[in-house]
């Protein structure tokens, strides 16, 4: 039997806060912000980055990156 390392792609939801004049001026700021890490603490701050709360989504496009014989 074969052990097999598989990666997939999910979709997660984020959320960042913006100050600006229209919702344009917030989408274009919003667009140069990094992604906070996955495993973000207290210490994050929504108006410099984008924060995750989780992965909400179905694994997508399963390939497989390696496998072991056993």
């Amino acid at each position: 039997m074969k052990e097999f390392k598989l990666t997939a792609q999910f979709t997660i939801s984020g959320y960042t806060t913006v100050k600006a004049e229209t919702l344009q001026g917030a989408i274009e700021i919003a667009k140069n912000r990094l992604n906070a890490d996955i495993f973000c603490d207290n210490t994050t701050n929504e108006s410099e980055v984008w924060v995750f709360d989780a992965i909400d989504g179905e694994p997508l496009n399963i390939i497989e990156e390696s496998s072991i014989e056993e």
